[in-house]
C-alpha cells in the first residue's frame, strides 16, 4: 500500500488535467462577477423606494393639516357670521321700532299742518273775494257821486282819501299777514291812483312814500314757490322708482388657473384661489355699508316721501328753517340708501340742493310809512 502511494506521487502530473482546472476556475470567477450586479440591484431598489414612501407620507400629512385648517376656518367664519347676523337683526328691529314711532309722530304733525294750511287757504280765499268786490263798490259810489248835480268837492275828496287809506291798510295786511306780494303791490297802486285823482300838493309826501314802497317791493327777488311745490311733489311720486345702492361690494377677480404652468404651478394657483375665496381682506378708503333688507328699503323710501312732504308744507307756509331741515334729511337719505352713481339720484340731489339755496321767506320791506303820513295829514285837516 505504501509502495503504491509512493509510486503515484513520483509520477508526473498530466498537462490536460491542469488546463481543465484552470478553465473551471475562470468560469467560476466569471459567474461570481455576473451574480454581483443582480444582488446589488434589489438593494438599490429598496433604498430608492424608501425616500419615495417618506415623501408621499409627508405630502399626505400636509394635505390633512391644510384640510383641518380650512375646516376650522370655515367653522369659525360661519359662527362669527351667525352671531353678527343675530346682533344685526336685534339692532334692525329696535331701529324699525324707533322709526315707526317717529313716523307716527310725523304723521300727527303733518295732519295738524294740513289743517292749518286748509284754514289759511280758506281765509285767503275769503279775503280775495272781499277785495274783488270792493273795486266795483267804489266805482258804483263814484258813479253815484258824479251823477249828483251840485255835489260838494270836499265830500268827493274825503271819499277818495278814505279809499286811499283803505287800500294802504289792505296792502300792509296782505304783505304782513298773507305774505301776498302781488296783492300788496296792487293795493298800493290803487291807493296812489286815488290820491292822483285828488291832485292836491299836500298829498305829495304820501305819494312819494308810496313810490318808494313800490320800488322796495318790486326789488325783492321772490322765489317760485308754486314751481318748487310741483318739483318736490314730482320727486315724491318718483321716490318708489329711484334705484337704491348695491347690497355688497364687487368681488375681486381670482387668478386664472388656465394661464398657470401645468403641474405643481397650476395646483398651487387652484389652492390659492380656493383659500382667497374663503377669506378675503380688502383695504377701502370709505366704510362698506351693510346690505339693505327689504324692510329697510321700504322704510328708506317711506322716509324720503315724508321728508319731501314736510319740505312742501314748509315752503307753502314760508318756514325757511323747517324747509332746510327737511331738505337736509332728504339729501342724507339719498346719499345713504340710494345709488348716487345713478343719473336719477344725481338729478334728485341737484334739485334738492337748488331748492335748499332758495329763500322762501325773504325779508319784507316796511310799507307803513305812506299810511302814517296820510293819517297825519287827515288829523291836521281836522
Amino acid at each position: 500500500m505504501t509502495d503504491t502511494n509512493a509510486n503515484a506521487k513520483t509520477q508526473p502530473a498530466d498537462p490536460d488535467s491542469d488546463w481543465g482546472k484552470l478553465a473551471a476556475s475562470l468560469a467560476a470567477a466569471k459567474a461570481s462577477r455576473a451574480a454581483e450586479p443582480a444582488r446589488v440591484a434589489p438593494i438599490e431598489a429598496a433604498g430608492a423606494a424608501a425616500p419615495r414612501g417618506s415623501f408621499s407620507s409627508a405630502l399626505a400629512l400636509a394635505l390633512a393639516l391644510i384640510a383641518i385648517g380650512v375646516a376650522g376656518m370655515l367653522w369659525w367664519q360661519y359662527r362669527a357670521f351667525y352671531v353678527s347676523l343675530d346682533q344685526t337683526d336685534v339692532a334692525t328691529a329696535q331701529a324699525l321700532e324707533r322709526v315707526r314711532a317717529e313716523q307716527r309722530a310725523l304723521q300727527d304733525g303733518l295732519k295738524g299742518v294740513n289743517d292749518d294750511v286748509e284754514t289759511l287757504r280758506q281765509g285767503n280765499a275769503s279775503l280775495s273775494d272781499r277785495l274783488g268786490v270792493l273795486p266795483g263798490r267804489f266805482a258804483d259810489v263814484e258813479r253815484r257821486l258824479d251823477a249828483i248835480q251840485g255835489g260838494s268837492f270836499e265830500a268827493r275828496g274825503a271819499l277818495l282819501r278814505s279809499e286811499a287809506e283803505y287800500y294802504l291798510v289792505v296792502a300792509n295786511t296782505e304783505l304782513t299777514l298773507g305774505r301776498n306780494w302781488e296783492n300788496a303791490i296792487t293795493a298800493l297802486e290803487l291807493a296812489d291812483g286815488r290820491l292822483a285823482e285828488l291832485g292836491s300838493p299836500n298829498l305829495a309826501p304820501v305819494r312819494q312814500a308810496i313810490a318808494s314802497e313800490l320800488i322796495a317791493l318790486r326789488g325783492v327777488r321772490l322765489p317760485d314757490v308754486e314751481g318748487m311745490l310741483f318739483s318736490l311733489g314730482r320727486l315724491a311720486t318718483r321716490a318708489r322708482d329711484l334705484p337704491m345702492r348695491a347690497d355688497a361690494p364687487a368681488a375681486r377677480p381670482a387668478a386664472a388657473v388656465d394661464e398657470a404652468e401645468p403641474g405643481f404651478g397650476r395646483l398651487w394657483v387652484a389652492i390659492k384661489n380656493m383659500l382667497l375665496g374663503l377669506v378675503r381682506v380688502e383695504r377701502r378708503d370709505e366704510p362698506v355699508a351693510h346690505a339693505l333688507s327689504a324692510a329697510e328699503r321700504e322704510l328708506g323710501r317711506r322716509e324720503l316721501e315724508i321728508e319731501l312732504e314736510i319740505a312742501r308744507t314748509a315752503a307753502l307756509r314760508g318756514e325757511q328753517e323747517a324747509l332746510r331741515s327737511a331738505l337736509d334729511g332728504a339729501i342724507a337719505l339719498l346719499q345713504r340708501d340710494f345709488d348716487t352713481d345713478s343719473g336719477e339720484v344725481e338729478g334728485a340731489l341737484a334739485l334738492l340742493r337748488e331748492v335748499r339755496g332758495l329763500d322762501v321767506n325773504p325779508q319784507r320791506p316796511d310799507i307803513s310809512g305812506s299810511l302814517v303820513k296820510l293819517r297825519e295829514l287827515a288829523a291836521k285837516d281836522r
